[in-house]
């Protein structure tokens, strides 16, 4: 069933598509900060709880922050990118008519999928250079904190890509992510 816009039509299925592929990665982001968090928090209790009782620690959970804190970081910015939450100046937008603010709206997310696409292109490469690369304790490779980056350059460039769609269909580009209620404002 087609889900209806703000003018009570039925959205276009692009602007359906990319809603979907949004909230794909909305969760994936999710998911991947919040399992990061707690396996971090896991591990430094785990390690604190044998230090108390045997005087000793475990070893390996002085490295899983190295290694889940750059997953949680970009996790939580291709969520805030995708929701637009993240700070933004938008005093020339604001000020602009619609049409010019939609163009101007549309160019910053081309420009920001080119960007970030490039940015997870190059980070792969980073991640090659540092396969061979391992923690000392767990012999886990250090791609794998690496790999973060090339999953948050390409979760922005894809957050972009579906915020282009948005933007093209809203009716007024500037106001994209619905503002908090005032009862949620402090």
């Amino acid at each position: 069933m087609a889900q209806p816009n703000s003018s009570g039509k039925a959205a276009p299925a692009a602007l359906r598509f990319a809603n979907l592929i949004g909230r794909a990665l909305e969760v994936v982001s999710l998911i991947i900060a919040l399992a990061s968090l707690v396996a971090m928090f896991l591990a430094l209790v785990a390690d604190v709880i044998v230090r108390y009782m045997t005087t000793r620690g475990l070893g390996w959970p002085t490295e899983v922050p190295n290694l889940l804190f750059p997953w949680l970081i970009m996790g939580g910015i291709v969520l805030v990118a995708h929701r637009g939450a993240h700070i933004a100046a938008t005093a020339l937008i604001d000020m602009l008519p619609i049409p010019k603010a939609r163009v101007l709206a549309l160019a910053t997310q081309v420009l920001l999928v080119g960007t970030f696409t490039s940015l997870a292109v190059v980070s792969i490469k980073v991640i090659g250079v540092t396969g061979q690369q391992v923690f000392p304790l767990t012999r886990i490779p250090q791609f794998w904190a690496y790999a973060a980056v090339t999953f948050g350059c390409g979760g922005i460039a894809i957050a972009a890509a579906v915020n282009f769609v948005r933007i093209f269909y809203a009716a007024d580009p500037r106001r994209l992510i619905e503002q908090p209620s005032a009862e949620h404002q402090i």
